[in-house]
């Protein structure tokens, strides 16, 4: 799954929860949860072998800018709802966490693809891809059913942090 609805989930358990632990098993348990849904990702890890191969950085630049493009309008939506709420400012690190532990799965098999050696890092990112992600089809190729999951989820999300 993109960012965006990973970052927005975890932003609405944080604003719904007071309990810092109760955010970390939400937050974490809301990842594997989205990432079983079948859903539209970026083609980051093949990107990622080729630089890995031609230490060639426009492989890495791609992706990672529009993970960041994505992050970034995700955190914009965060941001406007906690304005638009009126969230009172002790509640913002909760949000904050909700949104760390909603994507650490991914910065930790982003890390891990990045600066360990292949022979240490293979098991998380098998574990992560088989029994952690949905069945990719077209992974990296934008398909109804995968942005319509995306779509739905930030949907429900938004009115979680609304209501």
């Amino acid at each position: 799954m993109i960012i965006s609805p990973h970052l927005i989930v975890g932003a609405a358990i944080g604003a719904k929860t007071n309990n810092l632990g109760l955010i970390i098993i939400l937050g974490l348990i809301s990842h594997l949860i989205l990432d079983k849904i079948p859903h539209w990702d970026y083609a980051v890890f093949k990107n990622l072998e080729i630089f890995k191969k031609s230490r060639n950085l426009e492989y890495l630049l791609k992706p990672f800018l529009k993970m960041f493009i994505d992050g970034f309008v995700g955190l914009i939506i965060v941001f406007l709802l906690i304005v638009f709420k009126n969230i009172p400012f002790n509640k913002l690190l909760f949000i904050g966490l909700g949104i760390f532990f909603s994507i650490l799965p991914d910065i930790a098999l982003i890390f891990s693809n990045l600066f360990i050696p292949e022979k240490d890092n293979t098991r998380y990112f098998l574990f992560h891809e088989k029994y952690l992600h949905s069945h990719k089809e077209k992974e990296g190729k934008i398909t109804f059913p995968g942005l319509a999951t995306q779509i739905l989820i930030i949907t429900i999300s938004l009115l979680l942090f609304f209501f």
